[in-house]
């Protein structure tokens, strides 16, 4: 079995993954704008509102997850994206917190995922007893691999349905998760928006393929 799992983040930074993750989720602004009221009538937690103070967070609702659902999703979540030797593995960033804020929260986006993933965590773990008659955290990597293969190749199918539905959402947040932190930015050489002294200049073989795109286009380099 895996160490246990322990909260590795403050809400402050959870929600700074959250605000961002949205953005990439492409959620309509009137699906935000909304929704305080709505829920407030489904008799669901509030809202935090359209205009939230991350510096001073006040997160009217309660992470949903047990802690044995936290540690399955940090499972899932390194074998989704394992670590290497320059980049940490999700569950080391604390992206199972991310995840389980996401899906905490009363939108009508999160709240369908809530019930996607809880349920996923859930039937995979399932079938980890049905086939070892062990749960998924005490079963070996190679044996959630068994588990996991079949249902990440169906994902990426575009019309994914039932579990592959689960694993689809949970890759979706561990990834928009991890891409948010420094280490994230770090794994794929992004920079940011960081003072730079000057430009480098072109390189010969850059000129090179702008003289062939531009010749190949009728046009030359003034």
């Amino acid at each position: 079995m895996n160490a246990p799992y322990l909260t590795k983040t403050t809400r402050r930074s959870t929600l700074q993954w959250f605000a961002a993750a949205t953005l990439g989720a492409a959620i309509p602004p009137y699906a935000l704008a909304g929704t305080v009221k709505r829920v407030m009538f489904e008799g669901a937690s509030k809202g935090y509102g359209t205009d939230p103070d991350l510096n001073q967070p006040v997160v009217p609702w309660i992470r949903v997850m047990t802690p044995y659902q936290l540690q399955l999703t940090a499972v899932l979540s390194d074998l989704i994206l394992p670590g290497s030797e320059h980049a940490p593995t999700p569950s080391a960033l604390g992206i199972p917190d991310f995840v389980d804020e996401w899906i905490s929260a009363p939108y009508p986006q999160q709240r369908a995922d809530r019930r996607t993933i809880l349920d996923g965590l859930k039937r995979i773990d399932v079938e980890a007893r049905r086939r070892w008659e062990r749960s998924l955290l005490e079963i070996d990597d190679q044996q959630r691999q068994d588990i996991i293969a079949p249902i990440a190749r169906k994902s990426a199918n575009a019309n994914v349905t039932g579990q592959n539905t689960f694993f689809s959402r949970l890759r979706f947040l561990v990834l928009g998760g991890y891409y948010t932190t420094p280490a994230g930015f770090k794994d794929i050489g992004y920079v940011g928006n960081v003072p730079i002294a000057r430009y480098p200049p072109v390189t010969e073989e850059e000129r090179k393929i702008l003289e062939d795109k531009l010749s190949r286009l009728g046009l030359s380099r003034p």
